[in-house]
């Protein structure tokens, strides 16, 4: 009885997590995930109830359907097939809709649940795989186009620039030109955000040691950034060594989060294996999980063998098996792990082959775990495009608009004497700067500088996907080179015409 009590209070707990985690997901992973883990249920020989009140507690955003459809079938007292339709004429989302009628009319013909879920299955899988490629492959081209943008709009504002040498420009001709490098920031950043793959890389609560550190260094790093912020801004500070500042307290942060994403994709490629085995091994010498467990060789598992040690000792201590699966699971910090472990589990616990079990289990993990691996080989290399491109970019942009003020400043200051003579009027006519507009471009480089070391932030992060905590990791990097370029950058051009007065 306890451990029944114990069991139901884990279902609640992941009931309650679900909210959450589906303000990230998309559609399409949980439906795979909801499929995937209905056909390894019913491919178990568990009755048509228990298949139905299982997928309507599951940690995704398609159980609240199956929730409709199992309090449908209790109220009114009618069969699957009809609380199905029921619930399907009642919503709007076509996908799920669809799905859910094609399951009444799987019901009413009479055809095993095992085979009709086992086939809508194999057919999402198919399909979110297609979708994710797809999406990878227009990931690819807009990633190489981001670059092209940032580019020029950062050219944009260096013709802006230039171009006070030559004649007068009107203030809304300059903020027109600073608007349109702001908007072509923006919207390859929204590019980048549109194109990307929706999925759920860590849980929505920390698990790992360094999500858990990060939970409590955020309360904390955030607020005191600020804190330094003002403080150094009310001391008169440059906005230079302001950001460099603040980039040194975050970054921990999103270090952190960056070092358990490592460690959590690691795990991810390894669950697939471990989930075979496991199965292979309890099937072949027909013992339990728990026994197959610790006869299961863990050398070619490097990354899971801390937590599945943990997890061994658990059982063997006389915890309830329930709740050291959910331990381990969390311990991983991987959503995935969460997802594909927790069907395995419910399967062998419904009575299932574990052999079988552990094919469907580990081939769910392995496709999606093999996808995110391929959405890296994009990720990876633009993250540090963007740092190399932003370091270019804004050092460039500094720089140029240092040196047409510093040699309008000089010019201005030659023609002064000879403003009296006419000979000095022709020539202030050809080299007389647009000082005013200058001075204006000046002020708006500090804006212009802090627009691209956050769109240089975030276009990498949603990019790469995982934790939200990442983007403080990119933002730390970007905020660190364009505080030393303004800090820098100014003194070398001054330096530089210093050497050319002498």
């Amino acid at each position: 009885m306890k451990q029944r009590k114990s069991d139901q209070a884990v279902r609640r707990k992941s009931l309650r997590r679900s909210v959450k985690l589906s303000d990230y997901s998309s559609f399409s992973f949980d439906m795979l995930y909801q499929l995937s883990y209905m056909s390894v249920v019913a491919g178990a020989g568990a009755p048509r109830d228990h298949i139905f009140r299982r997928a309507a507690e599951l940690p995704c955003s398609l159980a609240d359907y199956f929730m409709r459809v199992e309090r449908t079938r209790r109220r009114l007292g009618c069969d699957y097939a009809k609380a199905c339709r029921m619930v399907a004429e009642a919503i709007d989302k076509e996908e799920i809709k669809a799905l859910l009628l094609r399951l009444s009319s799987s019901l009413v013909s009479g055809e095993p649940e095992s085979e009709f879920l086992k086939n809508e299955a194999e057919a999402q899988s198919m399909a979110y795989t297609n979708e994710y490629e797809r999406s990878l492959e227009s990931l690819k081209q807009w990633t190489d186009a981001y670059v092209s943008l940032v580019m020029a709009a950062v050219l944009v504002v260096i013709i802006g620039v230039v171009s006070t040498m030559i004649w007068k420009m009107s203030v809304v001709f300059i903020l027109t030109m600073v608007g349109i490098s702001i908007g072509i920031a923006a919207i390859g950043v929204w590019l980048i955000y549109l194109l990307s793959p929706r999925e759920i890389v860590v849980p929505a609560q920390p698990g790992s040691r360094e999500q858990k550190l990060v939970k409590r260094l955020v309360p904390v790093l955030l607020p005191l950034a600020l804190v330094v912020c003002v403080l150094l801004a009310l001391t008169g500070m440059g906005a230079g060594w302001i950001m460099m500042a603040v980039a040194l307290v975050i970054f921990p942060i999103g270090y952190l989060s960056v070092k358990d994403d490592r460690r959590v994709t690691k795990k991810d490629m390894e669950l697939g294996p471990f989930l075979r085995s496991l199965g292979g091994v309890a099937s072949a010498i027909g013992t339990t999980v728990k026994d197959a467990l610790g006869r299961l060789d863990l050398d070619s598992i490097r990354n899971l063998r801390p937590d599945l040690r943990r997890l061994n000792a658990s059982l063997r201590s006389g915890l309830t098996p329930r709740v050291c699966w959910a331990r381990f699971t969390n311990d991983t910090g991987s959503e995935l792990a969460k997802r594909s472990v927790g069907m395995f589990y419910d399967v062998v616990e419904v009575g299932g082959e574990p052999e079988e079990a552990g094919q469907r289990a580990a081939f769910y993990a392995s496709n999606l775990a093999m996808l995110r691996a391929r959405r890296k080989t994009v990720s990876f290399p633009f993250r540090w495009l963007c740092i190399g491109m932003h370091a270019a970019l804004t050092g460039l942009l500094i720089f140029v608009v240092q040196v047409v003020a510093t040699f309008g400043s000089m010019v201005a200051e030659a023609q002064a004497p000879a403003l009296d003579t006419a000979s000095g009027l022709t020539m202030g006519y050809f080299t007389s700067f647009n000082l005013g507009g200058l001075e204006l471009m000046q002020r708006l480089v500090l804006p212009l500088v802090i627009v691209f070391t956050v769109s240089n932030a975030l276009a990498p992060s949603i990019a790469d996907g995982g934790s939200r905590w990442k983007i403080v990791y990119h933002l730390g990097l970007t905020a660190f080179i364009s505080g030393a370029s303004l800090v820098c950058l100014p003194e070398v051009a001054e330096m530089i015409f210093s050497a050319v007065e002498r």
